[in-house]
Parts: C-alpha cells; sequence; structure tokens
C-alpha cells in the first residue's frame, strides 16, 4: 500500500477479502478494479457505484474525495478483521444506520483478542480527519516496531465466536458489504 500511495493510486477496496498470502508467506493485494490515480494527492468519484460502504473513508462516502488516507482509514478496518479472525466489520449496524453514525464520530470497539497498542493503530486509522491519520510509510514503521517487541499483539485464548461479528451480513447490502452511494 506503501508502493501505491507512492505513486499516486488509491485502492479503493483494500479489505481482507482482497488480501493473499503467497507461498512463501509475502502478503500480496487483490482486485485492483477500483484502483485510480490521484492526480495530485485527491481522486474524485465523479459517477455513482456500488462502495464497499464498511470499509470506506467517511470523506469518500460524503463527498466522493479519496486519497491515500482513504485507503489508510480501510487498512485500520483491515486490521480489525484480521484481530476478530475475520469478522464481519461494524456487526449489527446496517450501511444506512453506518453512514449516520460515521458522521458522528461512532469508531468500532476494540477486538477482545486485540492488544491495546494495535487497537491505538486502528484509532489512528480512524481519525476523522484524514490529514491527522498516519501515511502508509508511519504504518509500516509503527508495525516493525511493535513486530520486534516480545509482547503479543493477539491473544488468541480470548477468541469469542459468538460475538456478533461472525453474524451474517446485513440485509441492506451484499455479501461484500456494498451498497449504492445513492444514500
Amino acid at each position: 500500500m506503501e508502493y501505491l500511495a507512492s505513486k499516486g493510486l488509491v485502492h479503493r477496496d483494500l479489505a481482507a477479502r482482497n488480501i493473499l498470502l503467497g507461498d512463501d508467506r509475502a502478503v500480496k493485494i487483490a482486485d485492483f478494479g477500483m484502483l485510480r490515480h490521484t492526480y495530485g494527492e485527491i481522486y474524485e468519484m465523479k459517477h455513482t457505484k456500488k462502495l464497499p460502504i464498511k470499509w470506506t473513508a467517511p470523506e469518500a462516502l460524503q463527498s466522493n474525495i479519496y486519497t491515500s488516507k482513504s485507503d489508510v482509514w480501510s487498512f485500520g478496518v483491515l486490521l480489525w478483521e484480521l484481530s476478530t479472525m475475520g469478522g464481519i466489520p461494524y456487526p449489527g449496524i446496517s450501511n444506512k444506520e453506518l453512514y449516520k453514525l460515521l458522521k458522528i464520530g461512532y469508531h468500532m470497539e476494540k477486538p477482545d483478542m486485540c492488544s491495546d497498542e494495535l487497537y491505538a493503530l486502528m484509532s489512528d486509522c480512524w481519525k476523522e480527519e484524514p490529514d491527522e491519520r498516519p501515511s502508509f510509510e508511519q504504518l509500516i514503521s509503527t508495525l516493525e516496531q511493535m513486530m520486534t517487541k516480545s509482547n503479543d499483539y493477539y491473544d488468541f485464548d480470548k477468541l469469542d465466536e459468538t460475538q456478533p461479528y461472525y453474524m451474517e451480513a446485513d440485509s441492506d447490502s451484499d455479501e461484500s458489504g456494498s451498497l449504492d452511494t445513492r444514500l
């Protein structure tokens, strides 16, 4: 993602479903169907399309404005997905209700098995102001520092599959959590 950002590209669909793990444990990003060049630092979507609402930054939902910091928001949701072993983001909240909640600053709670340090990083990715979110370069540095510490960033003994993020997807969305942008 740091490479894409350095080339002025926004992925716009960063989610666990689009992450692949190679034989050599190399993490690879897939599904570049929504990728766009920012032509500066901003990409403005001109046409109505389905969006992955639960992974999309508030400024993108509200104004159709995408930057690398929009992808950072999505990366925070991706970290949350990993911290719940593939749970559905914003459990129990419909896409329409989520849009309203994001406008008033709502964020997902810390997953049970997630460390405070990792949740703080997620929260940084979800800062309301895009300029306050870390860059992918900063995220790499922070994650590398976390991995060199002897602390666990996941406590697998706390995995609770009865949590609501393991329930079915909302009825007003398709399997990917997408909703037509005409909210």
